[in-house]
């Protein structure tokens, strides 16, 4: 009996210190070398072990394919002919130490900031915002990048002359059901919608939906059932909420939510990361202090049945320019990535919904991107 106890109390254990693997893309110059990874705890949000997965230029968004055994990152490469580099997608196959070993890189386009995956694993979506582009590819049986299947310029400008001139595609994402895929353009002012066929990697234009003129639309993010998608405007500092067709596709604006308090200043502020709750209870978003006042901080909004948000709490970011946020795979815990400060702190979401430090820290160098191995 003793031994049996003794052998209880021990898988108990191991089940209590399994770990998660994490990644960290970085900004990949000065102290940043590349990808990093670490050990994610979800009992205690401790983060161990962190050390450089692969030395990479300037992978600052990074996606992992859904069988976990490979990560893009988005990355640049330099032309056969030469030139200036080009914005570029990066393929790694995850190693059994958590380790990546490069397979290949394509181009994508100018200055290329997103990249991001579809659910069954078969196509890239990027973003370019220095050329206003966006564009696809398919993964091939190895998990290697295949060659770009379709590529889009947007065009247009929109109200502000400083950052509005051009198109400035920030993101891509494909839909609900899998057969669209949205861009927010920064620069239009535009959530651009595309067909997508994931068994060939193309898209094909098909639509857009306005945004209010100035909010600068940078990142979104669909509820669980798929009915609402939720875009931050990074330049107006709002969420801004829409009711999704399901067969058509199409968004309609229903609401417009700040992400400061009513009267707070948010002169050289702006948003830079928007997030839903694995229940679709919550909305997070990260907000950055552009002109160094110390006002980084993370947004918290409850959703109600209708889909609208309703401000709930500001907390400190506890880094400078929070550039990305990420919640662990059980919607626990909240990590947030560092850009000018470096650092990954870590925040433990309350009942309520609410983050509050847990004094946990991962020391990454100029953090960019956040995301959890399945």
């Amino acid at each position: 009996m003793l031994r049996i106890l003794g052998l209880m109390a021990g898988l108990a254990l191991g089940a209590a210190a399994e770990t998660e693997r994490v990644y960290f893309g970085t900004s990949g110059n000065g102290e940043a070398k590349g990808i990093y990874t670490a050990e994610f705890d979800p009992e205690t949000g401790a983060i161990s072990g962190l050390k450089l997965a692969a030395a990479a230029p300037n992978p600052g968004f990074l996606v992992m394919a859904p069988d976990g055994k490979h990560l893009y990152a988005t990355s640049s490469t330099k032309p056969a002919g030469g030139g200036r580099p080009t914005g570029a997608v990066a393929a790694f196959s995850v190693q059994d130490d958590g380790t990546l070993e490069e397979m290949n890189r394509r181009e994508s386009g100018g200055g290329t900031c997103f990249v991001t995956i579809d659910p069954s694993g078969r196509c890239l979506l990027s973003a370019n915002y220095g050329d206003g582009s966006v564009a696809s590819f398919p993964v091939e049986k190895d998990g290697s990048v295949g060659e770009r299947a379709s590529y889009f310029k947007h065009e247009g400008s929109s109200v502000n002359p400083d950052r509005q001139k051009e198109p400035h595609a920030h993101s891509f994402y494909p839909g609900p059901d899998n057969r669209r895929a949205y861009a927010p353009d920064l620069g239009i002012d535009r959530v651009k919608i595309y067909a997508l066929d994931v068994s060939s990697g193309k898209t094909t234009a098909e639509g857009e939906a306005k945004t209010t003129p100035g909010s600068g639309p940078r990142h979104l993010k669909f509820s669980p059932d798929g009915k609402r998608a939720y875009v931050m405007g990074e330049m107006s500092l709002t969420v801004l909420v829409y009711d999704r067709d399901p067969e058509m596709g199409g968004l309609t604006l229903v609401q417009e939510a700040g992400v400061l308090a009513e009267g707070a200043d948010g002169g050289g502020m702006t948003c830079s990361e928007i997030l839903i709750s694995p229940d679709g209870r919550f909305v997070y978003t990260a907000n950055r202090d552009v002109a160094g006042k110390g006002r980084d901080s993370v947004t918290t909004f409850a959703v109600g049945d209708d889909g609208r948000l309703s401000r709930k709490a500001e907390v400190p970011a506890e880094v400078v320019i929070p550039r990305n946020i990420q919640l662990s795979p059980d919607g626990k815990w909240l990590l947030v990535a560092g850009q000018q400060s470096g650092g990954v702190p870590v925040f433990r979401i309350g009942d309520d919904g609410t983050p509050a430090y847990a004094g946990h820290r991962a020391e990454v160098p100029q953090a960019m991107c956040i995301v959890f191995a399945p």
